[in-house]
């Protein structure tokens, strides 16, 4: 059994080290001073992520900028663009308005009277959390936002993690002897992921604990900036592997437990499942970036789950 691990959480600036202007910003979309800011704990972004008691109400405010992490201002601004497109739905958050001055990005939200799901997972959180994702794949099959990539462009650096591994004149150190025995093959079965991952469903596509919101009418999937475009079996076959971190069920448990996934294709899920824990693994051994110093720890887990999945899947 793999042991239970805490949910993703990345190191995040305190909201009282956000430039002035920023904060200024978010009082105005607040109706005023904030009364209290609440800092809170989740996700790898280097920036600040807060709930403001406003005198207008509650907002949630997540800002950065480029001496944090060169990459995680777009990243806002990606979100923004989605965000500000998405149906108003209640699975997903009501976004109220932008900073951006180039350097520092921020953006405010509606704050969500929820809670993450306990940790280690329990049953009925998680079903609710299954529910809100299928719902939304529902909602959003075909892609309502306009000018979204599809799954194969936007994932294009970032799949290829067993090829690029076996490009090398010998397996880096570090990779599990399984994986370095099958490289060839490895990188084989991941190649047709550009197909296997096509679709019609615009993708969460970065779907974890540490994104929903338990709340007293349903599940919010909060952080939107890598949406895409493709099959909505990649958000289950890319989750699958933190919830078993989390305490939850096997990877194959996960997607029987999801109508659709549990009737995906098995040559498609192995191939998917084959992308992905390339790309936690080739990651996971890599220098973690500026300001994420917890992102390949983690990977590194994600990958061991996944490529115990991949064994299972290709019986090799």
């Amino acid at each position: 059994m793999t042991p239970s691990i805490g949910p993703a959480a990345g190191v995040h600036l305190p909201w009282a080290e956000v430039p002035g202007t920023v904060q200024a910003w978010a009082a105005g979309v607040g109706g005023g001073a904030p009364r209290a800011a609440h800092d809170k704990a989740g996700g790898f972004s280097p920036g600040a992520t807060a709930v403001l008691d406003c005198p207008g109400g509650a907002i949630f405010v997540k800002a950065v900028g480029t001496a944090l992490n060169a990459d995680s201002p777009e990243l806002h601004r990606r979100e923004a663009v989605v965000s500000a497109a998405l149906p108003r739905v209640p699975q997903v958050p009501q976004l109220l308005d932008v900073y951006d001055d180039g350097d520092w990005v921020a953006l405010a939200f509606v704050a969500v009277d929820g809670c993450p799901p306990a940790h280690p997972w329990n049953a009925d959180e998680l079903h609710k959390a299954i529910g809100a994702v299928g719902a939304l794949h529902e909602t959003l099959t075909l892609n309502p936002v306009a000018g979204m990539r599809p799954a194969a462009d936007r994932l294009e650096r970032l799949f290829g993690g067993w090829a690029e591994m076996a490009a090398l004149t010998r397996p880096p150190a570090g990779l599990d002897e399984w994986a370095a025995g099958n490289l060839g093959r490895l990188a084989e079965l991941e190649s047709g992921w550009r197909d296997a991952i096509a679709g019609s469903t615009l993708l969460h596509c970065d779907v974890r604990s540490d994104n929903f919101l338990m709340t007293g009418s349903g599940v919010v999937l909060v952080d939107w900036p890598h949406a895409c475009v493709g099959a909505p079996v990649f958000d289950l076959v890319a989750w699958a592997p933190s919830v078993e971190l989390e305490g939850g069920p096997s990877p194959e448990a996960l997607l029987e437990l999801h109508g659709p996934a549990s009737a995906a294709d098995r040559d498609v899920v192995a191939t998917l499942v084959a992308a992905f824990s390339g790309f936690l693994v080739c990651h996971a051994l890599r220098p973690p970036p500026p300001g994420l110093p917890t992102l390949r720890g983690f990977q590194a887990a994600q990958g061991a789950v996944a490529l115990a999945w991949l064994r299972r899947v290709t019986a090799w």
